[in-house]
């Protein structure tokens, strides 16, 4: 009896001390997570300055380009420390060059001119991701497009995130199949200063940039910054001058508790010339293919001037976060966007055969007192839109499960019309801005387009987390409803007045996370997303009397399903994380720029089918000698799995490869910074690019390097930290095109699956690489 009671204590010990070095060693690999966490979190540069939180410059993993992550899907941040060093004219495009899978097509180094550029994400182009710029989604539901111009000065900027694959949950878009870019820009500073910077370099690029932070004003909990840029230069290639005036306000509220409120204002003015995009043909002619500086007596189209693009932006959020209770947490983004604008193009119009819609309308658009032969004219492309919105939420954890259900709600008027303008003897319009117009007998404008659409969206949301196994193991299920009703009116004379479309998709998605210690992390994910045609095939296409473009309502949206599984390694010393994916799209949209006489005009191409897996590598060290590597790869394999329909035939495009989806890619970067001295170079390699469903067409393989050098120097009198900073874009001076800018169908004629012969869709076009450019940067505080 005594035997067996001491066995049972013995037992209820042994179980007891099993129990509590179990509890023990949990405390000690949480203190450890804990520890590590905060090691990672000493890495981040504050929004103040190239000073990190350790007092140390240059502590970032890889240079900047990488972050720690422990989402349930692949993510890369571009932080403040890489960015700072770049020239303040890069835009957002540029930024996440490097990040794997980003293929971002260089075309304007100044990042002023209307679309930045191109991006694409996993071969899918920046009309298939989500843009969100401090709780605002900028993309625009008419045709699709983004303007990285209109964004936060780089000096604002404190990260840049690109999420491959479908958007979070909450994420306020409907168009994310290619993933999402979210940014951030720097909180207001505690304390008063002034902040400064002046850069000039090639091309006559001169650009100067200044900011004041009040620091808390008073006990009020508030503290806010102001700043306006001014920036110009000439074109990189033929005639052209680009002007553009930015001004940032941040205002920032703490309510306490981990509650605030953060005002973010960003106004834009840009008096800029476009680019003109060539083929392959007219590239080869020798490459500074544009505009020209010849008016030819108002017999020419091309003449620069007839090609201004003025226009204005005002992006307005108020991001909320108000935690109620300890467990219960309230989210609250309003927003409101708008943008007023045109793009100048020029034709030559017959005075007996002015058209408006399907109608003629004779007019004496030389001044004569007589009709006929023919003008120039000036025929912009004048758009105006306004988007307004919010996304909110209800966040409620508890020690192992955290809920949340949530609302999105848009609504966006897009109007675009083109009215025929007067032409200055000199060969330049008389208003950039399309005031100068021919009226009818009535006092009408005559109109070449003059569409409406009205488009409302409704998202509604909820997701569930639930950690196991002590926070090691983490189940995420998600669901979005997302509906899209798009209304057009077409005030054009002779065409179809009203489109109207509504579309209403389920979208589930599900992931889980596994940590196996603090350093290694797996996770899986499966996703789903949809993309509603731009509502600009709404409407029917008319030039000088003809259809160039039938109204589409049938137009089916995009639908895409994902998976990914992928694996993170993360230490003080190391960074690096591998991804496995594989997409399937039904109906998929590709982007494209059609011409309807001289104009170019947004529009898209159902291809059907398509499929593409692939992986996705990065790494990033901390800083050994003062040097931190960065490298990316992708490896990318998409294949159209559907023939394309082209009149009452189909070109045989199944199994080719998809357009815009290079196989390979790299990027290679190197930071020096010693707290002084500092500087990087960055290299990127993108393999071919085909820019036609038969693969016919497309573009080599191109490699560009950039260099950047500088010096900080210590307080000098009033100054704190003045800098001085030299960028060298395109160093090794390559000579190539960068990306596709209007995709076809074929370059040449084929047979297709039913015999008869197809024309050829007709010749891509391209965006130009940036030539070799210096840019010298000179900043410092106040």
């Amino acid at each position: 009896m005594v035997a067996a009671t001491y066995s049972q204590q013995s037992s209820a010990q042994s179980a007891v001390a099993t129990k509590q070095t179990r509890e023990s060693q949990h405390k000690a690999q949480k203190a450890a997570d804990r520890t590590e966490a905060q090691k990672v979190e000493l890495m981040t540069v504050t929004a103040d300055g190239a000073i990190s939180a350790t007092g140390v410059t240059g502590r970032q993993m890889g240079g900047g380009l990488i972050a720690a992550e422990t989402g349930f899907k692949s993510a890369s941040t571009v932080s403040h420390d890489f960015i700072a060093k770049q020239s303040p004219t890069q835009s957002i495009f540029q930024l996440l060059k490097y990040e794997p899978g980003a293929n971002a097509a260089s075309s304007d180094p100044f990042n002023m001119q209307f679309g930045g550029g191109g991006l694409s994400v996993r071969g899918l182009d920046s009309s298939q991701m989500g843009f969100v710029y401090e709780g605002i989604p900028v993309t625009s539901t008419y045709n699709s497009q983004v303007n990285p111009a209109e964004w936060a000065d780089t000096e604002n900027l404190e990260r840049v995130r690109l999420d491959q694959g479908s958007p979070d949950i909450s994420t306020p878009t409907v168009n994310a199949s290619g993933g999402v870019v979210t940014m951030f820009t720097r909180d207001p500073s505690r304390n008063f200063h002034i902040t400064a910077d002046s850069t000039g370099g090639s091309y006559d690029m001169a650009r100067g940039f200044v900011r004041v932070d009040t620091g808390e004003i008073g006990r009020s909990g508030v503290r806010m910054f102001i700043s306006v840029s001014q920036s110009e230069g000439n074109h990189t290639r033929g005639y052209g001058h680009d002007s553009k005036t930015h001004m940032d306000l941040g205002l920032l509220k703490d309510w306490g508790h981990g509650s605030r409120s953060k005002l973010t204002i960003s106004f834009s003015e840009f008096d800029i010339s476009n680019y003109n995009y060539p083929t392959l043909a007219q590239y080869n002619q020798g490459g500074q293919y544009n505009y020209t500086n010849n008016w030819a007596n108002g017999t020419n189209s091309k003449y620069y001037k007839l090609h201004d693009n003025p226009y204005e932006s005002l992006l307005v959020s108020l991001p909320t976060n108000i935690n109620i209770t300890k467990h219960l947490k309230l989210n609250f983004t309003p927003y409101t966007y708008y943008m007023f604008g045109t793009t100048g193009f020029g034709g030559t119009v017959s005075e007996n055969a002015v058209y408006s819609g399907l109608t003629s309308v004779p007019v004496d658009l030389n001044g004569d007192g007589k009709i006929g032969g023919s003008s120039m004219v000036y025929e912009p492309y004048i758009e105006e839109t306004s988007r307004s919105g919010f996304n909110t939420n209800l966040e409620y954890k508890t020690k192992h499960n955290s809920l949340t259900f949530g609302y999105w709600f848009q609504y966006e008027n897009d109007d675009l019309y083109s009215n025929y303008g007067r032409v200055s003897s000199s060969g330049a319009p008389l208003d950039p801005w399309g005031t100068t117009n021919y009226y009818t007998y009535n006092g009408h404008p005559i109109s070449l387009m003059a569409q409406h659409s009205y488009v409302t969206t409704n998202v509604l949301y909820i997701a569930d987390t639930v950690s196991l196994l002590h926070d090691r193991l983490k189940m995420m299920a998600g669901f979005r409803e997302a509906m899209v009703t798009r209304q057009g009116v077409n005030s054009l004379p002779g065409v179809p007045y009203n489109a109207n479309t509504n579309n209403a998709e389920p979208l589930p998605m599900f992931g889980a996370t596994f940590k196996l210690n603090r350093h290694h992390q797996f996770y899986v994910n499966g996703s789903t997303a949809f993309r509603v045609p731009s509502s600009n095939a709404l409407f029917e296409g008319t030039y000088n009397g003809v259809e160039t473009k039938a109204g589409n309502t049938s137009l089916k949206p995009e639908y895409s399903i994902t998976e990914e599984i992928g694996y993170r390694y993360t230490s003080k010393l190391l960074m690096a994380r591998i991804a496995f994916f594989n997409y399937n799209f039904t109906n998929r949209l590709v982007s494209t720029e059609t011409y309807r006489g001289s104009q170019q005009i947004p529009s898209e191409i159902n291809g059907g089918g398509e499929h593409a897996r692939g992986v996705d590598f990065e790494m990033g060290t901390g800083p050994w000698h003062h040097l931190r590597p960065y490298i990316s790869a992708e490896y990318l394999d998409a294949r159209q799995d559907s023939n394309l329909q082209v009149g009452a035939d189909y070109l045989r495009t199944k199994g080719k490869s998809a357009v815009e989806a290079p196989k390979y890619q790299l990027g290679f970067a190197l930071d020096y910074d010693d707290g002084h001295f500092f500087g990087n170079a960055g290299v990127k390699w993108v393999g071919r690019q085909y820019s036609t469903f038969m693969n016919d067409a497309s573009i080599d393989p191109y490699v560009q390097l950039d260099l950047t050098g500088g010096y900080r120097f210590n307080n000098v009198g009033f100054l704190k930290r003045p800098e001085i900073r030299v960028n060298m874009v395109n160093a090794a001076n390559n000579h190539y095109l960068s990306g596709v800018y209007g995709v076809q169908t074929s370059a040449n004629a084929s047979r297709g699956l039913k015999g008869t012969t197809i024309a050829a869709g007709g010749a891509p076009t391209y965006y130009v690489s940036t030539p070799f450019m210096v840019m010298a940067t000179v900043s410092a505080g106040f």
